[in-house]
């Protein structure tokens, strides 16, 4: 009768449980992020540059910073591809969009590392 398709591509699950996943995981590493430059560190809660590089030093900040990164890229990437999957009819255009999207993705993923992680040959 009906065939049911298993795998990544039953009816979006996979994209559907990410999409929860990473909203979750930017909800958490915001307000993380939001204390650490406001309240942590800084007693009268002015962001400077010597600030902002001093907690970078910390490996736990850069990798909470970099988790923060993915979280909002993943989760950014996911919803503009279903956007244009549910709203782009012609073929083409829906490839020339999520493969601009996925290089948009790539380059702020490149750039945001690094911010974080720091500039090869550089001392943050």
């Amino acid at each position: 009768m009906f065939k049911r398709e298993i795998g990544l591509r039953s009816g979006g699950a996979f994209n559907w449980f990410f999409q929860r996943v990473t909203g979750a995981v930017l909800l958490i590493t915001l307000l993380i992020h939001f204390w650490a430059l406001h309240f942590f560190g800084t007693p009268t809660g002015e962001i400077t540059y010597e600030s902002v590089m001093q907690r970078l030093q910390h490996p736990l900040w850069r990798g909470i910073d970099m988790l923060f990164l993915v979280a909002a890229l993943f989760h950014a990437m996911n919803g503009l591809t279903l956007l244009a999957n549910d709203y782009v009819r012609a073929k083409g255009w829906r490839i020339a969009i999520i493969g601009s999207l996925w290089v948009a993705a790539i380059f702020y993923l490149i750039v945001g590392s690094l911010t974080i992680l720091g500039l090869p040959g550089g001392n943050i």
